[in-house]
Parts: structure tokens; C-alpha cells; sequence
């Protein structure tokens, strides 16, 4: 229901504007009770006039990483070299890791965020080749994957096949990277966020579960 105050202000034009100096006293009563019952009634006005909506300072660069993203989007897709861990369908986190500290710091924390519960599914892109990580990966699976990315060796693993796949392998994302305006590695891409590494999980997880 149109209330008779919220009328008579809609009303109210520049060149017409509400003049209360010339309501009567009986009207100045009746226009305040009419506005105390609209604000009691819809209490949601005073929020916002107290509270006012914020723009998202963070909202254009959010936009402009879905744009590149999406036009990059056959170029973010697993090729021949890329370390894929994780089965389709669910979460995906994509990882530029370097030669860095930081990258393989990051890499220990995607490692701990693997749980059979709550599969997720990671994409490690080279930022700078590294062939014979990836080649120790095709052949001996993901745990040896992470621990050639922490640095550690087996004496098991067999350099020489390890040394022949690698040279079959092209690994470097680099052209990529700088196509995303990436500065450094380690990067991460998560629901069309561009997040700049190393972060801790619950930075991950606050991600994935948007």
C-alpha cells in the first residue's frame, strides 16, 4: 500500500519541491506518523540509508581475470607435459610453479589439500620447463611427483628411461603465463580467480567453495 507521505514526497518535483513550513500542524502529525509507520514497517530502509552498499574495490580486477581466462581457455586446458592429478568432474585448481622456493612451497600445500573425501582435481603448468618432473610423474605417478617437487630422489627411480621420456617433452608454460599477465610464479587459477601464490589451504578452500 502507497502511503500517503511516501505520495506526497514522490510528488515533490525541483520546481514543486515539499514545502513544510506550509503544512498545518495536523498535517506536520500526519506526515510523521505515515513515515513512522513506513520505517516500522519496513525496517530495511533505515538499513540502507545506514549502511550503504559498497562497490567491490576488488570487482574489476575479478572481471578482467575472467576475460583473460576465458579467452585463454583451450590454451588453460591439460596438454602433453602438464601434471594432472585428480579425477574430472570436481573441483579444479590450475598451478604455474617454477624452479622457486615459493613453488614448491605451494606445491607441498595443494599436496595436503588431496583427500579421497572431497576429491579435487590439479593441473600443474611449468612456468619454465621442467621436463624431467613431469616425466617422473608419467612414470611413476603422482607420489613421485610431489616429492621430485620438494627436491627428493629415489634410487629406484630409473634415470635413464627418467632422462629419455623428458627429452620427448615440451613443459614450458611461459608464453602463457605473460598471455595471463602473470608476474612470478607460483600462480594459481580457481574458479576464474587468479590468485598469486604461495597461500595457505583455508585461501584454497575459501576459493574452491565459491
Amino acid at each position: 500500500m502507497i502511503r500517503w507521505a511516501v505520495a506526497f514526497l514522490a510528488a515533490a518535483t525541483p520546481a514543486a519541491a515539499l514545502d513544510f513550513g506550509t503544512l498545518s500542524t495536523a498535517e506536520h502529525e500526519a506526515f510523521g506518523d505515515e513515515i513512522r509507520a513506513l520505517f516500522l514497517s519496513e525496517p530495511e530502509l533505515i538499513e540502507r540509508a545506514l549502511a550503504p552498499e559498497r562497490p567491490d574495490p576488488t570487482s574489476f580486477y575479478i572481471e578482467e581475470d575472467k576475460r583473460r581466462l576465458s579467452a585463454l581457455e583451450q590454451q588453460l586446458a591439460p596438454e602433453t607435459g602438464d601434471v594432472v592429478i585428480g579425477p574430472e568432474g570436481g573441483s579444479t585448481v590450475t598451478a604455474f610453479l617454477g624452479p622457486d622456493e615459493g613453488s614448491k612451497e605451494m606445491a607441498a600445500v595443494l599436496h595436503s589439500l588431496l583427500d579421497p573425501a572431497n576429491p579435487l582435481r590439479i593441473i600443474v603448468k611449468f612456468w619454465g620447463p621442467n621436463d624431467r618432473v613431469s616425466a617422473i610423474h608419467q612414470v611413476y605417478g603422482a607420489d613421485a611427483f610431489w616429492r621430485a617437487m620438494a627436491g627428493e630422489t629415489d634410487p629406484e627411480w630409473d634415470r635413464t628411461e627418467i632422462d629419455e621420456l623428458a627429452a620427448t617433452l615440451d613443459t614450458d608454460r611461459s608464453d602463457l603465463a605473460q598471455a595471463l599477465e602473470m608476474d612470478a610464479p607460483p600462480f594459481l587459477l580457481i574458479n576464474g580467480i587468479m590468485i598469486k601464490g604461495p597461500v595457505p589451504p583455508v585461501v584454497i578452500q575459501k576459493y574452491l567453495s565459491q
